[in-house]
Formats: C-alpha cells, sequence, structure tokens
C-alpha cells in the first residue's frame, strides 16, 4: 500500500503531517487486528461493522504508522473520511 496523502496536512506537536504510510496493514497479525477491534470497541461500544468505524481508523492508522491516534483525530473531514474508507477496503476487500 502507498502513502495516504492529506488533502488538508496536519499540524500536531509541532510537525507538519502531509502523508502517512500505511503499508504496515500488511504486516498487521490476527492477534493486532482482534486487538484493535477490542480497543475500538472499548471506546466507542458494539459496532456491527467496526472496520468501518472512524475510531478503528484511527486506531488502526496511529498502530501501523506509530503516530498518536489523538493526531488521526485532528484530519479534516474529507480526510477522515477518505482514511476509513482505505482501510475498513484493506480489511473489508476481497482480493
Amino acid at each position: 500500500m502507498k502513502k495516504f496523502i492529506l488533502k488538508k496536512p496536519v499540524t500536531y506537536e509541532t510537525k507538519k503531517h502531509e502523508a502517512f504510510d500505511l503499508s504496515g496493514l500488511e504486516d498487521l497479525s490476527g492477534e493486532d487486528y482482534a486487538s484493535l477491534l477490542k480497543q475500538a470497541e472499548n471506546i466507542d461500544g458494539m459496532d456491527m461493522v467496526p472496520e468501518k468505524s472512524l475510531t478503528f481508523a484511527y486506531l488502526t492508522a496511529a498502530k501501523v504508522t506509530g503516530l498518536p491516534f489523538d493526531l488521526f483525530k485532528m484530519l479534516g473531514a474529507k480526510d477522515a473520511a477518505q482514511l476509513r474508507y482505505t482501510i475498513g477496503n484493506f480489511f473489508l476487500s476481497e482480493d
């Protein structure tokens, strides 16, 4: 997976972020996946399709990039929606 490029860069703790490397998605284990699902459930409660939740996307992006969860909450709405779609599609697509 290539870089996720932001339409609207975000500054977090004085560092400007214009893109994120989501290639770590390919390296997640089943245990990592289960942990991310549990974390999202602890924050938002039970979700019918957690892979489509914004919280799950933020947690997953934080896990694979090593960047803080709170940084992803600062994304613009369009970038947040696209990140949710990108990560959800990674898990739910049949490739």
